[in-house]
């Protein structure tokens, strides 16, 4: 059952440093960018030079830059053309992170049914030579546990990876929310 395991860490390990770089790229700080846009678009000006910036500030700058696309039109369009991007980009913010939680949920089985195969055979062994020589049936035990150590760490690492993961997604898709309902309030003149 390690290679089953060492597979499963090796992905494991190229998800968490892919979900790194994506996500690393993909935030910005959203009141950083709020008030960019507010220094290069003003209500009912031209909002292409705060299209283009906004364009290169990661998910919630392309949401945004949606949302100024549609400045001309009315605060309920406008909200409905940046849900539309959100929904384009929620599921790059969450790929790949059904996998690790996948990987940590079987890692910890796989690494105890190596365990229940190594003391399946050490007990062979332990019926065939009798109890004569213990260090030859521990020897298999402590073999056998290697598996199920392996498992419960490849299960605590990518337990702590998905949830620093998901909670930054989540993170991101609040401040998509708050932030672009300032957006919006800002572009229609609806709170000063």
């Amino acid at each position: 059952m390690m290679y089953p395991l060492v597979i499963s860490s090796v992905l494991m390990i190229a998800l968490i440093i892919e979900r790194m770089v994506v996500l690393r790229k993909s935030t910005t700080d959203p009141e950083e960018l709020l008030d960019d846009i507010q220094e290069l678009f003003k209500p009912g000006g031209d909002p292409s030079a705060a299209i283009e910036m906004a364009k290169t500030r990661g998910v919630i700058g392309r949401i945004f830059a949606r949302g100024l696309k549609n400045s001309k039109r009315n605060a309920d369009a406008i909200e409905m053309a940046m849900e539309h991007e959100a929904a384009n980009e929620t599921p790059s913010l969450e790929a790949n992170l059904q996998v690790i939680k996948t990987i940590v949920n079987i890692a910890p089985l796989l690494g105890l049914l190596g365990t229940i195969a190594g003391m399946i055979s050490s007990f062979r062994v332990a019926s065939a030579a009798g109890l004569s020589n213990p260090t030859a049936i521990l020897g298999g035990i402590s073999e056998a546990l290697i598996s199920t150590a392996t498992g419960i760490t490849l299960a605590v690492i990518g337990f702590l990876a998905y949830n620093y993961f998901a909670n930054l997604v989540r993170k991101t898709i609040e401040d998509v929310e708050y932030y672009g309902a300032e957006l919006v309030n800002y572009m229609t003149g609806r709170v000063d």
